[in-house]
């Protein structure tokens, strides 16, 4: 077991903490507020930080891919891309390699990292680019900042999302408003864009415990309302393009549920003949285009009911 290098950032009555030798992943995320600290990630362990369990984090970054490429493999311009799953026993490509390499410390300040990924081209993905994650504690909250380049000399297919972990109980309930969801396969490979009976229940208030959900949404206005109603509390957040896909991962039983912004959906790189770009998401990055985006997390006490009760 390794004990890893932890960055610490605190301002305005917020604590942080990223883990740069974990895909930069974000492991604690706390406000304190009346002399109590308040959790608006899933904390994660000093276990799962030193063992290297990236899905034991608070959040973490994905790319240059969110969701599952199925077997690994698509053709891209002619080629035939083949990206091996890091799971044992499991076929399919999941949520991008950044997440399990190291990052390195650009800047740092006591309210603000910079981290920065370079990836050279290789056999397995034969795009060069570079990803830079800055992450500031702010007046109102944190803002993740994510700018990526392509290096290469051409074309690459690029997308990436958001995987936070949020605590929750009977009492936690999300809203958000999306319009039509993806209908998936056995192994979660999209299949059907249609209409959604949860589309209707998350504008008006889902209960995150009611009823399980892993499915991605579109349509969405990029959005997310989170309320903890025993504790008067709520964190609001909101992204910029190219995320146009949220997706609610709720597990039952467990006492934490993801509500994640996608630039793509799953198996995307896959579905480009198939279905229209808009509703796949992903992109094609030209040879020394720059793309950002933003994600935008506001935390807050003392709020009356949603439901209006």
């Amino acid at each position: 077991m390794n004990q890893r290098n932890i960055i610490s950032l605190a301002y305005a009555n917020q604590e942080l903490d990223i883990v740069p030798s974990l895909g930069a992943a974000i492991a604690r995320y706390q406000v304190i507020h009346q002399g109590k600290a308040y959790d608006f990630l899933r904390r994660a362990s000093k276990g799962a930080i030193d063992q290297g369990v990236i899905s034991e984090m608070a959040s973490f970054l994905m790319a240059p891919w969110a969701g599952r490429i199925q077997n690994g493999t698509f053709n891209y311009q002619g080629k035939d891309i083949h990206y091996p799953s890091s799971i044992p026993n499991f076929p399919h490509s999941m949520h991008g390699f950044t997440r399990d390499k190291a990052w390195h410390i650009v800047e740092q300040t006591a309210q603000m990292a910079l981290l920065a990924f370079n990836h050279s081209e290789n056999h397995d993905w034969p795009f060069s680019f570079e990803l830079f994650q800055r992450v500031e504690l702010t007046d109102t909250g944190v803002t993740i900042s994510v700018t990526v380049q392509n290096i290469g000399d051409t074309d690459m297919p690029f997308s990436l999302g958001h995987h936070p972990f949020f605590p929750c109980n009977e009492h936690t309930l999300i809203k958000t408003n999306v319009q039509r969801a993806w209908y998936s396969d056995d192994e979660l490979m999209p299949i059907v864009l249609n209409t959604h009976p949860a589309c209707q229940k998350l504008a008006q208030g889902l209960y995150v415990q009611e009823q399980g959900f892993d499915t991605i949404f579109t349509d969405w206005d990029k959005k997310v309302e989170i309320y903890w109603l025993d504790e008067r509390r709520y964190l609001r957040y909101h992204v910029t393009e190219p995320m146009d896909f949220f997706v609610l991962y709720n597990p039952p039983g467990e006492q934490w549920f993801c509500a994640e912004p996608f630039g793509n959906i799953t198996n995307s790189f896959n579905l480009r003949e198939k279905f229209p770009q808009e509703t796949i998401g992903g992109m094609d990055i030209k040879a020394g285009e720059k793309i950002e985006t933003r994600f935008e997390l506001v935390p807050g006490f003392e709020l009356q009911s949603p439901l209006g009760s």
